[in-house]
């Protein structure tokens, strides 16, 4: 999912002129250009071509390239028009300024038109004219833009470089909105590679500052971290605190009059819903989602997103039909525009499951086929940045702690001495703690595949408890004949009802019914035609867990086992071994497969790949 709005408004380009500025910003997914676009007519009668030209060659290059980028992009005439003034005009101007928005004006451009090479070559143009100009405005505006644009291509770890060079100068300037605007950005680079405690943590950081000045300057940004949190928060799974983040954004952004905002806002509300199995309100926060999107042109970007929410709601309220409709629609926009995004995976896993469930074989077999490529494909995107980047930015900061304390008095002085002996005997002690948890891990690997093997020899599922024929044959002596029979045939009923039960449950498990997402207490109940309250109480009682542990444990002990024995399951994603085995998220899954096993799913299919089982 996607949240394409801009993180630095009137911070990075033209301070004060907030309104006008309105590139879109993409986490999830890249490219605020995403699949939604829509061109603006092209055939306007009699278009007055010499008053537009004249308009713009008497604007300032600065608010032209602005306009340029804020309204003409989606206007075929006039960025026909606008692109030979600045080819014509501007690039071979001797003002270096007026160079400096004609070489911005294309770069933007040639972002819309997702042309990464000549994007960055315009970038570094930018650079260069800012730099021979000795402006330091205009250079950190060309570091910012910069990662803007590698972070819309996916470009991580080049975006994070261009952010540090950015903050640094920002520091230096004591220009607080682009710091805060940085760190808003960094945060959603957290966000890609799921380092969601993180973001929030940075956001929380930013946002109090925010809510601190006075008088009130960075109210869109402000805005614009509610929503990152609330984004944050729904990947967490903890749906209070995204509903929260998320009426708090819708307020805010009545009182700071930023409607595009709630386009974002409630289609995370919408997903929220989803998540929580509230379809109907699911669908009235999606349906106000679509009508902002429609209303504010800046927020047109997310009716993709939208839509595939939509058809999550279809999907699980089985309408497969129009589910396939809806999501078809998504896939055509994304091939025409030749974009990706995250939130790709999604749609065509949904498309899989949608055919499979209308028994299309050959059309769900197409789509999970696409969905492993796309799950392969943003894994690796999201590898790009790696840990080690986002690091640097927290690095980046303590190292600047540090040199501001140096400048301070002798004391302070022998502090920091001391803060970097324990820093490096910190860091010592984490890489023996590393190797110690190594060899650790090594033994639990080894433990499991020796427990595999022997459950191959044994060949063995012991799933029912035999019950003792001495608990159906004999009942306790009591003073009366009569109560004695009565007692006995209750026993006898009991324990039929029990051993009839179990036998099903048996076969439950023998048919691997628990890899459906649908296998609630209460659609297991259904299934074996029993009550949620007998059911529990006998898996409590036989299978000495609860019903959720049950079905979770058959769910880690069967990836597993596949795991070992089937390479190409070894081949898929974290996330989409998650979904095919029935859990709903990564996390939840990778969580359940270390309380466990002891490992984390990723390092048992290393180790497995690393010796080559098959």
């Amino acid at each position: 999912m996607s949240i394409s709005r801009n993180p630095n408004i009137h911070f990075c380009m033209l301070p004060q002129k907030r309104s006008i500025f309105l590139v879109l910003f993409l986490f999830l997914c890249f490219s605020h250009l995403s699949c939604s676009r829509k061109t603006n007519q092209d055939t306007i009668p009699q278009f007055p071509t010499e008053t537009f030209k004249d308009s713009i060659r008497k604007m300032k290059s600065s608010d032209f390239a602005t306009l340029f980028v804020g309204e003409y992009l989606e206007d075929s005439i006039k960025v026909k028009h606008s692109l030979d003034y600045i080819r014509n005009s501007m690039l071979s101007s001797q003002d270096l300024s007026t160079q400096y928005w004609g070489n911005y004006a294309l770069a933007y451009w040639y972002n819309y038109k997702q042309d990464i090479e000549e994007t960055i070559n315009y970038a570094n143009k930018l650079y260069e004219i800012a730099q021979t100009l000795g402006n330091e405005e205009l250079k950190l505006s060309a570091l910012i833009n910069k990662g803007i644009f590698f972070y819309d291509q996916g470009k991580y770890k080049e975006s994070m470089e261009c952010y540090l060079q950015a903050i640094q100068i920002a520091k230096k300037g004591e220009d607080i909105g682009r710091q805060l605007a940085i760190s808003h950005n960094i945060a959603l680079l957290k966000i890609e590679v799921n380092d969601y405690q993180g973001a929030v943590d940075l956001l929380q950081g930013t946002l109090h500052i925010i809510e601190q000045d006075s008088p009130k300057r960075f109210n869109i940004l402000e805005v614009s971290i509610y929503i990152a949190l609330t984004k944050s928060y729904v990947r967490l799974e903890n749906y209070v605190e995204a509903i929260h983040n998320a009426n708090e954004g819708i307020k805010l952004s009545d009182q700071y009059n930023d409607e595009g905002a709630k386009a974002y806002l409630y289609n995370f509300l919408g997903e929220t819903n989803i998540a929580l199995q509230k379809y109907d309100k699911a669908t009235m926060y999606l349906e106000k989602a679509h009508n902002y999107a429609i209303k504010i042109k800046a927020a047109r970007s997310q009716i993709p997103f939208i839509n595939l929410n939509k058809a999550k709601v279809l999907y699980y309220t089985e309408d497969y039909a129009t589910a396939i409709q809806l999501l078809k629609s998504i896939e055509k926009g994304q091939e025409r525009q030749k974009t990706n995004f995250f939130s790709l995976e999604d749609m065509y896993e949904f498309l899989g499951k949608s055919y499979k469930a209308i028994k299309n074989t050959g059309e769900s077999l197409l789509y999970f086929e696409k969905t492993n490529e796309v799950y392969t494909q943003n894994d690796k995107e999201q590898n790009e940045i790696g840990l080690e980047i986002i690091k640097k930015y927290d690095l980046q900061s303590l190292k600047d702690e540090l040199s501001r304390a140096e400048k301070k008095t002798q004391k302070t002085r022998t502090l920091l001495y001391v803060s970097i002996f324990l820093a490096l005997a910190i860091i010592a002690g984490i890489l023996y703690f590393y190797k110690k948890r190594e060899k650790e891990n090594q033994k639990k690997f080894t433990a499991l595949l020796q427990s595999l093997e022997e459950e191959k020899e044994k060949r063995k599922v012991v799933v029912v408890d035999e019950i003792p024929k001495e608990k159906i044959t004999k009942a306790p002596k009591l003073a009366e004949k009569t109560t004695k029979v009565t007692t006995s045939k209750e026993v006898e009923i009991i324990d039929e009802t029990k051993a009839k039960l179990l036998k099903k449950l048996e076969k439950f498990e023998d048919k691997e019914l628990f890899l459906s997402k649908n296998s609630s207490l209460n659609e297991v109940a259904k299934k074996l035609k029993t009550n949620t309250s007998y059911l529990s109480k006998l898996i409590n009682a036989h299978k000495g867990k609860s019903f959720t542990v049950y079905i979770t444990d058959l769910r880690v002990d069967y990836a597993i086992r596949r795991l070992k024995e089937d390479k190409k399951f070894r081949s898929y994603t974290i996330d989409s071994i998650a979904r095919e085995i029935g859990f709903n998220r990564s996390e939840s899954f990778s969580r359940a497969f270390k309380n466990k096993t002891g490992l984390y799913p990723s390092y048992y299919i290393k180790k497995l790949d690393s010796q080559n089982i098959e």
